[in-house]
């Protein structure tokens, strides 16, 4: 199996430092070795302290590697200080191991993680060494003692870090402002510009991480364009799959196509049997016009393919609800929408359904304590059928449903809870009625840490 070292802190929350590169590795199929630096006490909001390792423990622990262990490629990350840097380039110098050296100066929290004399190590010991050279914009600016400004600047800037020596340089555009990301990247006298659009997401470990991917790429061989081409791909997706795990800056995601992999066989299991216990169970006279649709999102889910739902709707024949289908990912665009905004501020509320608005249904409703707001105005954009994904607690906003003309039959109702089971068998509400808005209120918890449904009114068809 292909192996990656990577030389670094540790990030006692498991987001950046070694722990990202170990996931990113991971996601490449790539096995990785570690030479800790340095040991950091920190967490999603601050870094609170700092051990590094002495220079010679470092070293001992590249040279136990390296005797025994075929390693492809390498990164450094935060080496903290300068007597550190130089004791690594001296040990790699000779090795001819392809070497991504990413200038590691801030953590994503915003504390320092380097002494001063760091920044003259890399400048003349790591960057003559370096395949390639991974600064952001901040750390572009103390390598080279002077301000980056505008594009133009930012290619000569390249060019500067390039002559310390390294094979290539790619600098990085989070930290520029504007509605797109550019990252440039200079090799063999040539630029080329990555742009992507800006997410607004402030992600920990992301500089680690696309650092990491760039060398499991190298160790796999990839021309160096190409691996840089595809780190900075995957490591876009990382940034947007990101999940909270305190209160602070959220953490890039390098392994969610395994993540995803792994919840959807529970999750297709979970909405068939629901799917199926509903159709039994569901008067016919409750299956919405043109039929029921079930929805279950994945945790943490942020796309259409990212939701599971029924290939064709649950259907009323004979008075009888019927379930003519099995169930796939991304089948069912309007409801998509809807759980994915309801997720946006509450990522508990992971299911909805669709039913017929009646008489009795109102009336259940009220036998079991809910409130249910028919629409009364809505604002169509762009023309019928848009829908609005904004919600904000306690905001008057307008509910993201395919919006029609129709009145009386074409009514719906739409349950919301943390699972497609509890979604049909709703018992609570956490919706508020006002004359003609709907009011967001956040769901109550209940017993064993589960929500509350909601249940919303309003007038269309369910769409494919």
């Amino acid at each position: 199996m292909l192996v990656a070292m990577t030389i670094a802190g540790s990030d006692s929350s498991g987001g950046a430092g070694l722990q990202a590169d170990l996931k990113a590795f991971a996601s490449e199929g790539v096995h990785g070795a570690v030479a800790i630096t340095a040991v950091t006490a920190q967490n999603t909001q601050r870094v609170a302290g700092i051990h590094p390792l002495p220079a010679e423990q470092v070293l001992a622990q590249i040279d136990a590697v390296l005797e025994d262990v075929h390693v492809s490629a390498a990164k450094t990350g935060m080496l903290y200080s300068g007597a550190i840097a130089r004791a690594v380039a001296g040990r790699l110098r000779d090795e001819g191991i392809p070497l991504v050296v990413d200038p590691v100066m801030v953590a994503g929290v915003g504390d320092k993680l380097s002494l001063a004399d760091l920044t003259e190590a890399v400048r003349d010991e790591l960057a003559p060494i370096a395949t390639i050279l991974t600064p952001n914009l901040p750390e572009a600016e103390v390598l080279l003692g002077r301000a980056i400004e505008g594009e133009d600047d930012a290619m000569e800037a390249c060019r500067e870090l390039s002559a310390l020596g390294s094979e290539a340089v790619l600098l990085k555009g989070g930290h520029a402002e504007g509605p797109t990301c550019r990252d440039i990247l200079f090799h063999g006298g040539r630029f080329t510009i990555m742009e992507h659009a800006r997410v607004p997401i402030r992600g920990h470990g992301g500089g680690c991480t696309l650092a990491a991917l760039l060398a499991a790429n190298l160790a796999k061989g990839l021309p160096l364009p190409e691996a840089v081409a595809r780190s900075n791909e995957a490591v876009r997706h990382a940034v947007v799959d990101n999940y909270p795990i305190g209160h602070g800056v959220p953490v890039v995601n390098p392994l969610s196509p395994l993540y995803r992999g792994a919840y959807s066989h529970e999750a297709s299991e979970k909405l068939l049997a629901a799917a199926r216990e509903a159709a039994c169970l569901m008067p016919g006279e409750w299956v919405a016009p043109g039929g029921s649709e079930l929805v279950y999102a994945l945790p943490s889910a942020r796309r259409p393919g990212d939701i599971c739902s029924l290939e064709a709707p649950i259907v009323s024949r004979s008075g009888r609800a019927l379930l003519p289908a099995g169930v796939a990912f991304g089948a069912s665009r309007r409801m998509t929408a809807v759980v994915l905004a309801a997720m946006a501020r509450d990522g508990g509320m992971r299911s909805a359904i669709s039913i017929r608005h009646s008489g009795d249904v109102a009336a259940l409703l009220r036998d079991r304590g809910m409130r249910a707001l028919p629409i009364r105005r809505a604002s169509i954009i762009g023309g019928e059928n848009s829908t609005d994904t904004g919600l904000k607690t306690g905001a008057s906003y307008r509910m993201p449903c395919s919006i029609s003309r129709g009145q009386g039959e074409d009514r719906l109702c739409t349950f919301w809870a943390a699972n497609p089971r509890r979604s049909w068998t709703s018992s609570g509400s956490w919706l508020n009625e006002d004359r003609d808005v709907h009011r967001f209120v956040p769901p109550r918890q209940g017993r064993g840490g589960q929500f509350h449904p909601a249940v919303q009114t309003g007038v269309g068809a369910p769409g494919a």
